[in-house]
């Protein structure tokens, strides 16, 4: 079953980019054409904004869209397109697979630099894999990403009229119910699910556009974020 036919078995916001992966997979001219337009810019400025010099940037993004219709260096493995699902956008999903192969090519050169010499008493098991844990550069949630986000976040609750901000605190930060936010407020408990409702759908644009006002390069969405969030930003 191809993957179109399975997002419409699993509905996807990315059925698009799922097309675009489908058709260039499939050799479409046309979308083989927009995917290096679109993703071998987005992806070497990213890694440059990021502190790759550009000459690595442009050989790494080039191995990796490479790979994305097969040809990787080895021979082995299926192209690494087949593994996008469509859970994500096709941009979030092309710069975390980007940023965490720089951060495997770091890893290894460190290997490299830190191999035991002949001879010498170690631990058994791979050396390689005893240096592969995560370490706080591990994440794709990058210092500066992190600010920028937490910033962003922090601009769009401030936003909010002073009364709402109030009720989203007393409700998701204190567990005051709706209920009784409605009689402190003397009002029907509908509206404060409405003001709720509507303050969460607020802070999510305004965050999200704040984001791509300070760079349009970051392609984030809003459940992105939260997953990001989540990982660990301390906002």
């Amino acid at each position: 079953m191809s993957k179109v036919e399975n997002s419409a078995i699993i509905p996807l916001k990315h059925s698009e980019d799922l097309e675009l992966v489908e058709r260039s997979l499939g050799g479409d001219p046309t979308a083989v054409r927009e995917f290096h337009d679109t993703y071998r810019p987005l992806l070497e400025r990213v890694l440059m904004s990021r502190g790759v010099d550009r000459i690595q940037a442009e050989d790494l993004v080039a191995d990796v869209v490479a790979e994305c219709f097969g040809a990787r260096k080895d021979g082995a493995g299926q192209p690494l397109l087949e593994k996008y699902e469509g859970r994500a956008s096709l941009s979030t999903w092309m710069i975390r697979t980007t940023w965490n192969r720089w951060l495997d090519l770091k890893r290894r050169d460190k290997f490299r630099g830190e191999l035991p010499r002949p001879g010498d008493d170690d631990d058994d098991g791979d050396p390689f894999d005893r240096m592969a844990g995560r370490c706080e550069e591990d994440d794709f949630l990058d210092a500066d990403l992190a600010n920028l986000m937490g910033r962003s976040i922090r601009q769009a609750f401030d936003s909010l009229p002073p009364e709402v901000l109030l009720m989203l605190k007393l409700s998701f930060l204190h567990g005051v119910s709706q209920v009784a936010l409605a009689r402190m407020w003397q009002c029907d408990q509908t509206r404060i699910s409405r003001l709720l409702s509507s303050a969460r759908t607020e802070v999510a644009k305004e965050t999200m556009r704040l984001i791509q006002e300070a760079d349009s390069g970051i392609q984030l969405e809003w459940e992105d974020f939260q997953k990001l969030c989540a990982a660990g930003l301390e906002l």
